[in-house]
């Protein structure tokens, strides 16, 4: 019998969960979103930590979670990730002990207790294209703790682009000759937070986070931002990283926004005269066994349930 995990995905707004057994099984599902109250979590650090912990123990007791081990989605403004490039001196085993000795040197961080992970991207005649990940080791610990006060263990991690990745792809698992695409951009649209990521097939090579926050900003003019970012990222892939020999060719977006409906993303966005194909992410177009279950408060959560990860962090 598969085991149940827990997958939980914070941020300032609402905790997002779903109980499902580890793997592609779509039964016996929980899941839901609850809002949190303003200021429990500010940019991802925890500053109620008691409140929030009573929102996890009252709302996990309603809807009956047995399990008690976590997948902690990481919040997406607690980790970052950047390129560095790797002496080929090193073996591939070493390179996370190259990196330790590099932190706050050659490589700087903006804090000194970091929780790091990698991974290789290509292999040059000279260096490794590295993509490394890392995060605050005391802001981590803050979200572990809240488990470990309901008896629950985190036993892995996870981050959003990675787990929406997956889920956009979810038929790879049924399809062998389904292949990952070069030079695609995933938007994902919260109501006052919003990030891109860029990936090479299955290494996201470029990440950026932006919190409006408080800002007054109606909503055609937060669409009309994030169009703007799009179009920046955009270059700066082609002519900074890749020197005008790659574009990028395809725009996923994740509305993850109780402002706009997918049909008002799809009118602003998809405009047939742009040189890149955009469309709205719709869970129809992924499986049907999960279609009419899964809100997209929750899509998050699901993504990061759906393979067995070895974890970040």
């Amino acid at each position: 019998m598969a085991r149940s995990t827990l997958n939980v995905f914070f941020t300032d707004n609402e905790v997002s969960f779903i109980e499902k057994p580890d793997g592609y099984n779509m039964k016996k599902l929980k899941y839901s979103s609850v809002e949190l109250e303003p200021g429990m979590i500010e940019n991802g650090v925890i500053y109620k930590e008691e409140r929030l912990l009573r929102v996890l123990k009252d709302t996990f007791k309603m809807f009956k979670i047995k399990s008690k081990r976590v997948n902690l989605i990481v919040h997406e403004e607690l980790f970052t990730f950047r390129r560095i490039e790797v002496p080929i001196i090193y073996k591939p085993n070493e390179i996370g002990d190259y990196i330790k000795q590099e932190m706050q040197k050659m490589i700087m961080t903006p804090f000194e207790d970091m929780k790091v992970d990698y991974v290789i991207h290509r292999k040059n005649e000279d260096h490794y294209d590295v993509i490394m990940f890392y995060a605050p080791s005391s802001e981590l610990k803050t979200y572990i703790q809240l488990f470990h006060n309901m008896n629950m263990q985190v036993i892995r991690s996870d981050i959003p682009p990675l787990a929406l990745h997956r889920l956009y792809y979810y038929r790879k698992h049924e399809d062998s000759e389904l292949e990952f695409e070069k030079d695609i951009m995933f938007v994902t649209v919260f109501n006052d937070t919003y990030s891109l990521y860029v990936f090479d097939e299955e290494i996201p090579l470029f990440s950026l986070v932006n919190n409006i926050g408080s800002k007054a900003m109606n909503d055609e003019r937060y669409l009309e931002l994030i169009d703007t970012e799009i179009g920046k990222i955009a270059n700066y892939y082609k002519y900074n990283i890749y020197s005008g020999e790659r574009d990028i060719e395809n725009v996923v977006i994740f509305n993850m926004s109780s402002k706009f409906t997918n049909e008002r993303m799809r009118e602003y966005y998809m405009d047939e005269t742009s040189t890149l194909k955009t469309q709205i992410f719709d869970m129809k177009q992924v499986s049907t066994i999960v279609d009419t279950l899964i809100d997209r408060e929750c899509y998050i959560p699901l993504a990061a349930s759906l393979i067995q990860t070895k974890g970040l962090f």
